[in-house]
């Protein structure tokens, strides 16, 4: 049986009136009304859920846009919360509206007002955090629970892949005006002294002093390589007058120990387990559900 669900605002007397017509056929007077609403898919499983037009296009409260698709998934979870008698926590809703309250400071009108500039009522809003409590507890239970990564293979992976801290250089250049009292030459000369010494000249200007990764060095600058912190490199001419850099500090090359570099090689090892737990669920959710577009 196809079937069709109309929601109708009756412009005569602005009175919201829901029509719902089971046959095709059936002889209805539609010319007092306009459509403000209509279902997009029903989801068949341990209840029936409705998706209509406005669910998808209204953002989710974290401002972000789903696709159809991405709402049937959370529909079907929903369905298999209630299959697996999942209760509706509202102590924890209230608990969590509460701290973000404290948190940010906000009173409960100023609360009602970020639920409305995101397209929803305090109840609508309060309906979508239960949701997402629900869809995250199926998931934890589903999927998170079982992304255990043994140590074992954090250490296979840490021994294969060392991540390696590149050396750091912090820098500052100083520009010398080309003199119009001595040479070029004799300029230069001098200097060399004061890059070998640090005497001879005044009035050096160093500039800000700046950090760079050992691949960020470009090429005509490795010497920066083999200073150490104080040197003061050799002059180089650039147009009209010298440059100078000075190493303030230097980072040796380091690789990144197995302890800090745990969480992160457990994140890795987890994707692609997180994927086939999460393809296995939607086709199961699949097998115990039946969606209809409409």
């Amino acid at each position: 049986m196809k079937i069709r669900a109309l929601l109708f605002v009756l412009i005569t007397s602005s009175v919201f009136v829901t029509q719902k017509a089971e046959d095709a056929h059936e002889d209805i007077d539609t010319s007092k009304f306009i459509l403000i609403d209509q279902i997009e898919v029903v989801v068949y499983g341990a209840d029936v859920e409705i998706i209509t037009k406005s669910d998808i296009d209204r953002p989710a409260l974290g401002g972000d846009f789903r696709t159809k698709e991405d709402i049937v998934f959370e529909r079907e979870v929903l369905l298999d919360a209630k299959k697996h008698h999942l209760p509706d926590d509202e102590e924890a809703v209230d608990a969590y509206l509460a701290q973000i309250q404290r948190e940010h400071n906000l009173s409960p009108k100023e609360l009602e007002e970020i639920f409305t500039a995101s397209g929803y009522t305090i109840e609508e809003g309060r309906q979508q955090l239960q949701m997402m409590q629900t869809i995250n507890t199926m998931l934890d239970i589903k999927i998170r629970s079982n992304l255990i990564v043994p140590r074992k293979d954090v250490e296979e992976y840490y021994k294969n892949n060392p991540e390696v801290i590149e050396a750091t250089y912090t820098v500052q250049r100083a520009f010398v005006p080309q003199s119009a009292k001595i040479s070029a030459d004799k300029q230069y000369a001098v200097l060399v002294n004061y890059a070998k010494s640090g005497k001879g000249v005044a009035g050096i200007v160093w500039g800000e002093p700046m950090t760079l990764n050992h691949s960020e060095i470009a090429e005509n600058k490795k010497f920066i390589y083999e200073m150490e912190a104080g040197d003061i490199s050799l002059p180089r001419l650039v147009n009209d007058g010298f440059e100078l850099f000075k190493l303030v500090e230097k980072t040796p090359r380091t690789v990144k120990s197995l302890e800090d570099s745990y969480r992160d090689i457990v994140d890795i090892l987890r994707q692609p387990k997180y994927e086939e737990l999460m393809r296995k669920y939607k086709e199961l959710l699949s097998k115990n559900s039946s969606v209809v577009y409409l």
